[in-house]
């Protein structure tokens, strides 16, 4: 009994020193955007609100562009991951073996081929450059495949006796019954699209186009508590998700590692 409270004891004041080394950047961004020219001050939150429309304009853009990109992905991710874990097909194995391999790949590998194929199609210095790469990235088919493999076939297979289709069975009954994993993928992608900064660099010429997670990087550096507060804008999507949706994070990733 001793041993377990020792160990509890240890374990807990280990996690509060890591709470506080991880914390601890983030509150010294905090307090310092209230310090501008010697004194607390609310001004530079007011220029990046309201003052300087530039900063809130690249926000909303980027927001944007990270819900068009979470949205797509999760639209292609539910039904190659639906296909992957309940229909049988030849190849089946070997082509999620490949999406795997894809996975792990860094995004500077495939930075040269995208940017060839979006030269191509015409698309280089728009927003589409950015948003279909990320489409069709694999980690969303990869959660999902595990997900939707935890769902009995007997379930899936009561629904096609009873008439259901592929669609009407994804729709009414394997979504539903999804929800962590549908939740989780979209997170994800969200938060890839909403931190990239290779893609736009590579893809986009016209500086005026960059999202905030780029353009944070070209603020004055004369101009140190409008950055911070900048980096608090980008901050705020990513506590507001996690803040809301962390027990259907923690559950979609579970249900990926079971299977």
């Amino acid at each position: 009994m001793r041993e377990k409270t020792a160990f509890r004891r240890v374990s807990g004041g280990f996690a509060a020193l890591l709470s506080v080394i991880f914390l601890a950047p983030f509150c010294y961004v905090l307090l310092s955007s209230f310090w501008s020219q010697g004194k607390v001050s609310f001004l530079p939150y007011y220029d990046v609100l309201w003052g300087q429309s530039q900063y809130m304009l690249r926000f909303w853009r980027s927001l944007g562009i990270s819900l068009c990109v979470g949205l797509g992905q999760l639209l292609v991710s539910v039904l190659a991951g639906f296909g992957f874990a309940k229909c049988r097909f030849p190849g089946r194995n070997a082509i999620f073996f490949g999406l795997m391999i894809l996975m792990v790949l860094p995004v500077q590998v495939t930075l040269v081929p995208n940017y060839i194929m979006l030269g191509q199609l015409g698309l280089l210095d728009s927003y589409p450059a950015l948003i279909l790469p990320l489409i069709f990235a694999p980690l969303g088919a990869f959660i999902l495949r595990q997900s939707f493999a935890s769902i009995p076939d007997s379930i899936i297979d009561a629904a096609m006796l009873d008439g259901c289709g592929i669609p009407r069975t994804l729709l009414w009954i394997a979504m539903p019954m999804n929800v962590s994993g549908l939740v989780c993928a979209f997170l994800l992608s969200f938060l890839d699209a909403w931190n990239m900064v290779e893609q736009p660099i590579a893809y986009l010429r016209n500086f005026e186009r960059y999202p905030l997670s780029v353009a944070l990087a070209y603020v004055p550096p004369t101009n140190m508590a409008i950055h911070l507060v900048c980096c608090i804008l980008v901050v705020l999507p990513c506590l507001f998700l996690f803040a809301f949706f962390n027990q259907e994070l923690v559950e979609g990733i579970t249900l990926a590692e079971v299977k």
